[in-house]
């Protein structure tokens, strides 16, 4: 049996509806692990999976929440900061107490090809529990993803789509990176974890099908929209203090702006630069291009910015 993990999420959501649409698992093949120990997937429900309660955030709910399972789709914790290296490690320890042989982490392709190394602080908590997990004597699968499309105006300077006319976008570099459909890579992750024992030992890089800057993706946005925008390089320090002076973000995020800025290090550096065919392979099909989605996230209504978990986030 396999735990899942994160299920209420893009992914993990992703990955559950494949799975019961397709029937890749029977339901007794897999139980799903949530912080309150219920599920929103009216399927789920239908199905009678069970679900168990299990917060990563707070050990003593751990104690019991893997027990009987051979193997566990654990979920990286919803934030961008380095904090989330402790819930990984809390979830890692209390599956191996409970018995669980094989876990499949979720994590992100900054780092080039093999992500051991990264300058993108988002992308430090997640070596530290590969890291982690690859020492912990336990059967690892790695499963990296390529930066969702629809998080392309956070990169570019938080552009506001609900407001019209000329804008500018100040970010502090860029560099290519293989942007990807998150419905895509849910999908995609449903399909491995029907078969998550041909993955042992293995690092899966879930990538978009071609290279985009984020200047290139600005470029088709107004090509798309008429809106004029003005892209501009600045460095990290002057970013930063504009995006200060200018609030862009509520005060409370505006720590956050120096984990942002190493996203952009990070693309400059080449380390989004690859793609890699197995987003395709686990499809059987193509997968989707921003040009596909330019409705969709080129349009206020249908992809607002979302900067929920940049809190504190330093």
């Amino acid at each position: 049996m396999i735990i899942l993990t994160g299920t209420s999420g893009g992914i993990g959501g992703a990955a559950l509806d494949t799975i019961l649409e397709h029937k890749l698992l029977q339901p007794h093949e897999f139980s799903i692990s949530s912080w309150n120990g219920q599920t929103r997937s009216k399927k789920a429900i239908e199905a009678g999976i069970q679900v168990r309660k299990g917060d990563f955030t707070k050990p003593e709910t751990l104690a019991h929440t893997f027990d009987g399972a051979e193997a566990l789709f654990l979920v990286s914790h919803p934030s961008v900061g380095e904090e989330r290296y402790i819930f990984h490690r809390n979830a890692i320890d209390a599956a191996k107490k409970s018995g669980v042989k094989h876990i499949l982490y979720t994590s992100l392709t900054f780092g080039g090809v093999d992500g051991e190394q990264s300058v993108a602080g988002v992308a430090q908590a997640h070596i530290r529990t590969v890291a982690y997990l690859k020492a912990s004597g336990l059967k690892w699968t790695i499963i990296r993803y390529a930066t969702f499309q629809h998080l392309w105006n956070n990169f570019a300077g938080f552009l506001r789509l609900e407001t019209s006319g000329d804008a500018e976008v100040v970010m502090p570099t860029d560099g290519p990176n293989s942007w990807a459909h998150r419905a895509d890579m849910g999908e995609a992750t449903g399909r491995l974890l029907a078969n998550w024992r041909n993955y042992e030992g293995k690092t899966v890089n879930l990538t978009g099908p071609e290279l985009l800057t984020i200047s290139d993706v600005v470029k088709l946005y107004s090509a798309h929209t008429g809106r004029k925008v003005d892209v501009k390089l600045v460095g990290d320090d002057e970013a930063i203090e504009y995006h200060k002076q200018h609030k862009t973000l509520p005060p409370e995020q505006e720590d956050f702006l120096s984990n942002w800025a190493s996203w952009h290090n990070a693309l400059a550096q080449g380390e989004g630069d690859f793609i890699d065919p197995a987003l395709e392979n686990l499809l059987g099909r193509k997968p989707k291009t921003v040009g596909d989605l330019a409705d969709v996230l080129f349009t206020a209504e249908t992809n607002e910015l979302d900067t929920t978990d940049f809190n504190g986030a330093a």
